[in-house]
């Protein structure tokens, strides 16, 4: 390998970039030890010495998760829940059944694996911008932030997904791969300080584009509402809602300009490259095909009647004498290229903030709740909500998250995770909901199990409860 790494030419700074990265993270501990590491700080030094080269890094950052992560942390998740569905058992259907092996390939090779690669590059990127005394300072800022931020994503799904995980935050391979798991507590205060400081960093405006393509201070904001919300810190997921909910640069729109690119709802979209965002490949396909995902029968029979978002966000199909019902939120399948996979999107700050006002008891009035869990219901054209408890309107939160939220970034499995069950405290929502309508469900199944050739490779590794070895 030294050898082989010694005669590359860097023929462009992303693949210069990508390949330290992709040799740093996809090889085995002695093989780190024999990369040519004179080489690889000479490609490193080079990245970071001007403001393309290293925005150009940056950009392979979004590459990485748009083109890896999007269809595992939407699809994949949402087939553990009680969301979706999928046409591919051979690949996920373990996921759909809870029954996940540690042997499993799509696991390691198509959640774990990639994850860890934008990590690797994050922090290999966090380095090359610290260190680099050559480039432009706001450059540098923003350049920084967008790094920090997406480390802080990464982390986000992996510990939501495996709980205590490895914490690599320096670029030292031979350390990083014979990390322990850190405790969950500690990866989010590593997560939360990630965000801090990316949205001291971060510039309001959205760099150089026409487009919500690139992070900005509102994005950290945006996911930072999130991590509170987990973490049930109501009042800053409060806060941190309201930045973005009271800002004049994002509004609410139709159901149906929800997810074109030039939504003013969009806080955070993945540039489409290909004609055809990466989620409505996985959701949507032409006549005679049936979608990689689809919602589950209990979620398509569970909206409520008149609810907009199951006429205008779904869409049946029948192939043979099986009949689908198909997530359309995104509708080109004809290559237009008008449709950007939404990340991040102002309804999701309106429903962090009714929880969080729910949590801290603040139900009825203008600054209450209800008053913006009805402001999501009458884009949906359903009636508002009055005269519930706290306990009915967290519920509420709740159902009004899986209609609004179903098939995008794993939310529904989330939410049932992290909420506690109705009926026993020890116990998750998940457990009320999945043990219903799936045999195979165990409340171990909250998390999924670490890949066993990590641990064999990584003996610090441990293994999560209900899984062998």
């Amino acid at each position: 390998m030294k050898n082989y790494l010694k005669n590359i030419a860097f023929k462009s700074v992303f693949c210069t970039f990508s390949l330290v990265t992709f040799f740093l993270v996809f090889t085995s501990c002695d093989d780190f030890v024999d990369v040519g590491a004179p080489e690889t700080q000479v490609g490193m030094d080079f990245v970071f010495s001007n403001d393309a080269t290293a925005t150009g890094s940056i950009l392979g950052l979004y590459d990485a998760v748009k083109n890896n992560l999007t269809p595992m942390y939407s699809g994949v998740l949402g087939t553990s829940s009680d969301e979706l569905e999928t046409s591919f058992p051979f690949s996920y259907g373990e996921f759909a059944s809870n029954e996940i092996s540690v042997n499993s390939y799509t696991l390691r090779y198509n959640i774990w694996m990639p994850s860890y690669a934008v990590i690797m590059q994050s922090n290999l990127a966090i380095k090359g911008l610290t260190e680099s005394t050559t480039l432009t300072p706001s450059v540098k800022n923003q350049l920084l932030g967008e790094a920090k931020f997406m480390r802080a994503f990464v982390n986000f799904y992996l510990v939501n997904t495996f709980g205590d995980i490895p914490l690599p935050l320096g670029s030292n391979v031979i350390e990083n791969a014979e990390l322990p798991r850190t405790p969950s507590a500690e990866v989010w205060i590593q997560i939360t300080k990630d965000l801090i400081e990316a949205q001291e960093l971060l510039g309001e405006n959205y760099p150089s584009t026409s487009f919500r393509t690139r992070i900005n201070k509102s994005v950290a904001n945006a996911f930072l509402a999130r991590v509170y919300l987990y973490q049930k810190d109501w009042l800053n997921a409060e806060i941190e809602a309201t930045k973005l909910i009271t800002n004049a640069n994002y509004e609410l729109v139709d159901l149906s300009n929800k997810f074109l690119n030039s939504s003013n709802e969009t806080i955070l979209q993945f540039h489409n490259v290909r004609g055809i965002s990466n989620l409505g490949f996985i959701y949507q396909k032409k006549p005679g095909y049936i979608p990689d995902f689809y919602l589950a029968n209990t979620m398509a029979d569970s909206f409520e009647d008149n609810d907009l978002r199951k006429s205008v966000w779904t869409k049946e199909i029948t192939i043979g004498s099986m009949s689908y019902s198909t997530i359309y939120k995104y509708q080109d399948i004809e290559n237009n290229g008008d449709e950007y996979d939404v990340v991040l999107r102002l309804a999701e700050q309106y429903l962090i903030r009714a929880e969080a006002r729910a949590h801290l008891n603040n139900i009825d009035g203008a600054s209450g709740a209800l008053a913006d869990l009805n402001v999501i219901r009458d884009k949906a054209g359903l009636d508002g909500l009055s005269g519930l408890n706290q306990a009915q309107t967290l519920l509420a939160v709740e159902n009004e998250r899986k209609f609004e939220l179903f098939g995008e970034w794993g939310h529904r499995w989330f939410d049932l995770k992290r909420t506690p069950s109705l009926n026993n405290s020890a116990l998750t929502r998940a457990d009320d909901v999945i043990s219903v309508i799936k045999d195979t469900w165990k409340s171990t199944s909250v998390l999924y199990p670490i890949p066993a050739e990590e641990r064999r490779l990584n003996t610090n590794l441990t293994q999560n409860p209900g899984y062998e070895f």
